[in-house]
């Protein structure tokens, strides 16, 4: 079933592939000229390598992931690998809601409460906590909560979910819930590394291990709706990962963006006031799948600020983070956390 914006588009696509018939029919040659221009000037935008983007390939992740042992180990202790040879290089991410495998999920994947999980076998050589803002997206967190929990355990990490839900007495800030989480999951210890995750995005490789880098790292560099080609070196958003030193180092995000857009822009350019670099790992490893969801109101001030986003850099975030937990609890896939951004 398509949504209406779907069938407006494909409708749209379906006249304007008639049109094209219509006039290679009556002007061939022109027709073919025109082609071969457009073919020329979208054929480097396939190889991003071509614009100078640095990725790092299969062969180096693991020299670029960091390692901090975690105190939780077997008694008959031995590491766990950073990538298990049995990973694909691809796995199909089912954008379908399975209600039975939800229900299923914490005895056949012997979830704990909370969405915690770790490998008996082995110890894990990061705890990591994957950090998901979250209002009114009811579908979209089952579709993501049944592909991660698989996903990760895969991996053999040693990982919790924490979902940070805001209330409804203000407009969405996406930046704050992910210092939020980020606060909270530091309660608990030995989470050495975080996950920032739009709810939306689902991971295509099982071989893009959800680890920390040497530096901040975007993990969804390569989008199914941009064609999994990166559209410019300045974006950052979706789903970056970050040790507790980075994060903390930047200040965390930014608190002042209420609405959609900006927050993600504004820590780019808190790490390039750091001199810090991002590290990408090569397309065909972070391809991921976008769920559709209606586009959101933008944020009418995200210009302004981001024009005083390194000024801010000390005054705003983690620093002068103000928030009111309006509830805590464990839920059989993840943990809810359910706050209120602007107590005062």
């Amino acid at each position: 079933m398509l949504y209406p914006q779907q069938m407006y588009v494909l409708k749209r696509i379906i006249l304007f592939l008639r049109r094209l018939i219509y006039l290679a029919r009556s002007h061939p040659i022109e027709s073919a000229f025109v082609v071969s221009v457009i073919i020329a000037a979208l054929l480097p935008l396939r190889q991003p390598s071509i614009k100078g983007y640095p990725y790092l390939h299969l062969t180096e992740i693991k020299d670029d992931l960091q390692m901090c042992l975690v105190t939780r180990r077997p008694p008959d202790f031995k590491l766990c690998p950073l990538v298990a040879r049995e990973l694909s290089t691809f796995k199909h991410a089912n954008i379908n809601i399975n209600d039975s495998l939800l229900q299923e999920m914490p005895v056949k994947f012997k979830i704990q409460s909370g969405g915690r999980w770790f490998p008996k076998n082995c110890s894990s050589w990061q705890r990591v906590a994957v950090i998901v803002p979250y209002r009114n997206r009811e579908n979209q967190l089952k579709v993501f909560l049944q592909h991660m929990h698989p996903f990760l355990q895969a991996q053999r990490l040693d990982y919790g979910i924490f979902v940070i839900e805001q209330s409804e007495k203000h407009s969405f800030n996406r930046g704050k819930l992910f210092n939020i989480g980020y606060l909270e999951a530091s309660k608990e210890p030995d989470f050495c590394c975080f996950i920032f995750h739009d709810v939306d995005l689902l991971p295509e490789s099982p071989q893009h291990i959800y680890g920390c880098s040497e530096e901040p790292r975007h993990m969804c560099s390569a989008l199914d709706s941009f064609r999994y080609v990166l559209p410019y070196p300045e974006l950052f958003g979706g789903v970056v990962a970050f040790t507790k030193e980075q994060f903390s180092n930047v200040n965390g995000f930014s608190n002042m963006y209420f609405g959609w857009g900006g927050e993600d822009d504004d820590l780019y350019e808190r790490l390039c006031s750091k001199q810090i670099r991002v590290r990408r790992w090569a397309p065909e490893i972070s391809r991921y799948t976008m769920l559709y969801h209606a586009k959101e109101i933008p944020n009418p001030t995200r210009h302004m600020l981001l024009r005083t986003s390194v000024q801010r850099l000390e005054v705003d975030g983690l620093s002068t983070l103000e928030y009111k937990i309006l509830k805590t609890e464990l839920k059989p896939l993840y943990t809810h956390i359910l706050v209120d951004v602007k107590p005062r």
